[in-house]
């Protein structure tokens, strides 16, 4: 276990309680670094700013992570339930593309299709006879347009592991459902959810914490705006540091961000888990 937690030391332990040493100080890069205790901690956690932040970034955490669990299973299913083998392979590496492209590129991608004036969603929607959307340059719709393009970026991800764990579930157990009585709603619910307990909450623990740590998607595709409605906590710690000099405070939101992300995943490893080996 010595090279692991060499590497675990240098790259997680070392730079965390730099982290937090930093975040006890007024700290520039170029300038003085005074200790002036938690006062880091009470401008920051108090503000607007960071409230603004921290509310955007859980409000695409609820909108992404489930919907994007539900999409993924649901298209697994169909996967898994394929009899035609000649061009599933073809299917399924189409499924995974957006995953292998940065979420720069997606982000300029889906800029066109949100586009309000030329964009394929309106034009789509006036097929439909509904009135075009202002998607990225609105404010209410700032985040949920956000959540589209990520679920549709991590989608073939969360498809990969789903479909692994199906593939590994012992076709005997549906025969005996299916002999006991068991409907295609009863072997979803009571067979294949249970087995698949440890690739749903591994999927769930993955999205959680990329999206808490949402950063490429706002910053090439609005910038934060409009009037900050897009600004996520990695956006501000960005622009803190690097752009501000501020080093104390963005390091505040490091570790506010971190507990956050520790707790939410614990809680989900620890209720959702399910023994199932009875």
């Amino acid at each position: 276990m010595a090279p692991t937690l060499f590497f675990v030391v240098l790259l997680f332990i070392i730079p965390l309680g730099y982290n937090i040493l930093i975040s006890f100080y007024d700290w520039s890069v170029i300038g003085r670094r005074d200790f002036i205790w938690l006062d880091n901690y009470t401008s920051v956690l108090t503000s607007d700013r960071f409230l603004n932040a921290a509310g955007n970034t859980v409000y695409f955490t609820f909108l992404t992570v489930p919907i994007g669990i539900v999409l993924s299973l649901v298209v697994a299913l169909g996967f898994n339930a394929l009899t035609i083998t000649r061009g599933a392979s073809l299917v399924r590496a189409l499924y995974f593309a957006p995953v292998v492209a940065s979420l720069t590129a997606v982000a300029f991608v889906w800029l066109w299709i949100f586009n309000p004036a030329y964009g394929l969603a309106n034009d789509i929607l006036g097929g439909l006879g509904i009135s075009g959307q202002e998607w990225l340059t609105s404010e209410a719709q700032s985040i949920p347009s956000l959540a589209v393009m990520y679920v549709w970026a991590r989608l073939g991800f969360n498809v990969i592991i789903l479909l692994a764990g199906l593939n590994a579930i012992d076709r005997s157990y549906y025969e005996a459902a299916r002999l006991d009585g068991a409907g295609p709603i009863r072997l979803l619910w009571s067979v294949t959810l249970p087995l698949l307990n440890r690739q749903l909450v591994l999927v769930a623990s993955v999205e959680v914490m990329n999206a808490l740590k949402l950063f490429e998607l706002p910053f090439v595709a609005t910038s934060g705006g409009p009037v900050g409605s897009s600004r996520s906590m990695v956006m501000e710690i960005y622009e803190l540091a690097f752009r501000l000099d501020r080093w104390g405070e963005s390091a505040v939101y490091v570790v506010a961000l971190f507990v956050f992300l520790v707790l939410v995943t614990g809680i989900i490893r620890k209720v959702f888990t399910k023994d199932i080996s009875e």
